[in-house]
């Protein structure tokens, strides 16, 4: 018998005794059983056999074979094993005759006669006990599925986070041993590698804010042939290592929608670096962009990527957005990424108020992944000037990090900038420079011994009031909460690591040039 039980419940109804047996199956029938019937123990067998029944109603005296010995047949039989039996007898009522009934395999035990209620309740306990069985096992499958896929998403991610220490590690090691002239190119793959690992870890905190609904979306007007096109560019080398072939339909523009810009670009770039991933060397990847109308028949902007490349059969169609699932492991492995893009672009389309989905042939036949979002109304949107850069010489800057490493080398780049640095590597030491010096900023690390960064900034705040330097915190944490605690206790800005030296330098102008404004 099969686990999902059907809303109408097949009844097998097994006596010699006609009037018995017809009583019974009329109070069944009145109670919503569908039922059949057999007079002897071979022909309630057959039955079992040819209708597979959800129940059997079983009396033990029969004038072929024992009742006992028939639920034992259907029991052992794998065929029938399922079908929940009640055992039923007006001789054998003994507590001896109905503990060998149910060591025969019955399900429940009753004596005749028996109340029609109570032969109605006691098959709809047993059909309630196979639910939850049912349920329970579905759920212990699921978890099964999920541990497996967080299993090898673990295992994802180590490879991933291998691959780029590997590269940075090996760099380092040739700087120390190789000549100048080799310094450039080594640089120049220790950054990239870096980027990609900074990447990833932006993936993993992605995932988990979104899945936990803990990011904010920063809305704006977007013209989504522009977002496309940044989109496009981002992820042109990735399409260009496979040499994809890359085909734009655009509709006229400009077709605007109310994005956040920056997740925006993030659920295009990973529908399109998902085309490439699993698309062949020299295959077609497809965008397009195009009006269309959604429930109610309002107006949404629609961009669809489509490739024809692996495609999805039908079990991942429906499993493709789920966390951890990856349609082709093997393939996976063979690729970058840890398999979480596509959880994330249904979360944030979601969240803008949109849908995504994914259709293909099957296996073999690629596939397509379209978004829609809310169309808007054009709004006039006057061209803000670019702000001009700071000067940073002569900055006097204090720079608080416990990592000795990373502290020497943001000291050399903001000095190579023209800066004076002065540096501390815990709460206390800074604290007192801060009091002894008098800075035109402070970088604060969060994760600080003896006073962590929100302490540090209030204690700064507190001491010199008024004269107090702009205060940037530069941290590992960076969930919204972390940015909110931030502001509350004093700073100005809030920057996440890893942080180019170019972010800093361009964050401190900007802080100081607010500064200034605000001073008048």
């Amino acid at each position: 018998m099969s686990s999902e039980i059907p809303s109408t419940l097949r009844v097998l109804n097994v006596n010699d005794d006609d009037s018995a047996r017809y009583l019974a199956t009329r109070v069944l029938r009145r109670a919503g059983f569908e039922v059949y019937e057999a007079d002897t123990g071979r022909a309630a067998l057959d039955q079992a056999r040819q209708h597979r029944p959800h129940l059997a109603v079983l009396d033990v005296r029969l004038p072929d074979i024992s009742g006992l010995d028939v639920c034992r047949e259907l029991k052992s039989d794998p065929g029938t094993k399922g079908i929940l039996v009640v055992q039923t007898s007006a001789s054998f009522v003994s507590s001896a005759n109905k503990a060998e009934g149910l060591s025969a395999g019955a399900d429940a035990y009753l004596a005749q006669p028996f109340d029609p209620e109570e032969l109605v309740a006691t098959l709809h306990s047993l059909i309630r006990g196979r639910r939850m069985e049912a349920e329970a096992r579905e759920r212990a499958d699921a978890l099964t599925v999920a541990d497996q896929r967080k299993d090898e998403f673990l295992a994802m991610l180590a490879h991933e986070l291998r691959n780029p220490l590997s590269a940075i590690l090996t760099a380092a090691r040739l700087l120390q041993t190789k000549g100048p002239e080799v310094a450039p190119r080594l640089a120049t793959t220790i950054e990239r590698q870096t980027h990609h690992l900074a990447s990833l870890v932006d993936d993993l905190l992605d995932i988990s804010r979104i899945t936990h609904g803990k990011i904010q979306l920063k809305l704006e007007q977007v013209d989504l042939l522009e977002a496309v096109q940044r989109a496009i560019e981002t992820a042109r080398p990735r399409l260009a290592r496979n040499r994809n072939e890359l085909t734009v339909q655009e509709c006229e523009g400009p077709l605007y929608v109310s994005a956040d810009p920056v997740r925006l670009e993030q659920v295009l770039v990973n529908l399109l670096t998902n085309a490439a991933k699993y698309t062949p060397e020299q295959g077609k990847v497809e965008v397009s962009v195009s009006r269309t109308t959604g429930p109610g028949g309002a107006a949404r902007g629609k961009v669809t990527v489509k490739d024809n490349g692996v495609g999805l059969s039908e079990e991942d169609r429906a499993h493709i957005f789920d966390l951890f699932y990856q349609a082709d492991a093997s393939l996976a492995r063979s690729q970058s990424g840890l398999g979480i893009g596509l959880t994330m672009v249904k979360r944030l389309v979601e969240m803008h108020g949109g849908e995504v989905a994914a259709a293909s042939a099957g296996r073999g036949h690629g596939s397509a992944f379209s978004v829609e979002l809310p169309e808007v109304q054009a709004k006039t949107q006057s061209a803000a000037a670019p702000p001009s850069r700071t000067e940073l010489r002569g900055v006097r800057v204090l720079f608080v990090d416990d990592n000795l490493d990373a502290c020497a080398l943001m000291q050399m780049c903001l000095e190579q900038a023209g800066c004076i640095v002065v540096t501390a590597h815990d709460g206390g030491e800074a604290l007192r420079l801060a009091g002894q010096h008098q800075f035109d900023v402070a970088v604060l690390d969060i994760g600080l011994p003896v006073l962590d960064g929100y302490q540090l900034a209030a204690a700064i705040t507190e001491r010199l009031g008024a004269s107090r330097p702009p205060l940037v915190a530069l941290t590992g944490y960076n969930r919204p909460e972390d940015r909110s605690r931030a502001r509350q206790v004093g700073f100005n800005e809030h920057l996440a690591k890893p942080v180019s030296p170019e972010t800093l330098l361009a964050t401190l102008g900007d802080v100081l040039r607010n500064v200034r404004v605000r001073l008048g």
